[in-house]
């Protein structure tokens, strides 16, 4: 799933689909994981209908499936119904509450929603699982919402820890970059950014910090190159706008 310099990182795991949903050998058990993966599959598309409907039919053969609530809890959220998403996350975490993407992603709906520490408490709860694959994800979320509660020297900490488990995390060295820049560490931040722009498509947010960093390095060769790339790819973008 394509991560966003803006948000908190989101994982979307769809497995392979290989079996029949309408085979007579299959259980109930097995027809709701087959909708479950399916419905992920298009959220991770972003085709937002078809996943409701996939995730809807998983729930509907059997309303306790771990994966079906886990999804149906993101969909609501990308789709802005939040109330709805702490809803099924709650029901997701009562079936299934060690499992450490659900874990993450629970994490980021509850500092979405200002709640920092037990937000924390959760994406720590990830990283206690010494099999979960990808806990660059968790320690840079965490490093985030540390960030948003104002606690900027336990956030560098969690985003060190995600680059020291993924050198090239893309959303852990942005974090670095905004992180810097705030602390006026203006080369600092550009070093940090340069890794970034090696490893990652540019967004409006990393080419407005692009153009922050330089402008307050007085290179302004480099700001007004930031500037016409942010204007030229992204010109309806609340960055471009800030600009003009």
């Amino acid at each position: 799933m394509r991560i966003t310099t803006k948000s908190l990182a989101v994982t979307v795991l769809a497995a392979s689909l290989s079996a029949c949903a309408n085979s007579s050998s299959t259980s109930k058990k097995q027809t709701a994981e087959y909708y479950a993966q399916l419905g992920a599959g298009y959220l991770q598309k972003n085709r937002l209908e078809l996943a409701q409907e996939n995730l809807d039919k998983a729930l509907k053969v059997n309303r306790n499936s771990k994966d079906a609530l886990h999804y149906s809890a993101l969909l609501q959220e990308r789709l802005g119904n939040m109330q709805k998403a702490d809803s099924l996350f709650k029901r997701a975490m009562q079936l299934d509450s060690k499992n450490p993407e659900l874990l993450n992603n629970y994490g980021s709906h509850l500092c979405k929603q200002g709640q920092y520490k037990a937000a924390v408490t959760a994406f720590n709860a990830a990283l206690q699982d010494p099999l979960y694959e990808t806990p660059e994800f968790a320690y840079t979320n965490a490093g985030v919402c540390l960030q948003s509660a104002k606690v900027s020297d336990q956030a560098e900490g969690y985003y060190r820890k995600a680059l020291e488990r993924n050198p090239n995390f893309p959303l852990a060295l942005y974090q670095m970059a905004e992180l810097e820049y705030a602390r006026g560490e203006n080369a600092k931040a550009q070093a940090f950014l340069y890794r970034y722009n090696e490893r990652a498509q540019s967004t409006a947010e990393t080419l407005f910090l692009c153009y922050k960093i330089n402008r307050a390095l007085n290179d302004s060769t480099a700001t007004e190159e930031c500037v016409t790339k942010l204007i030229a790819q992204f010109p309806n973008s609340v960055e471009a706008k800030q600009i003009n």
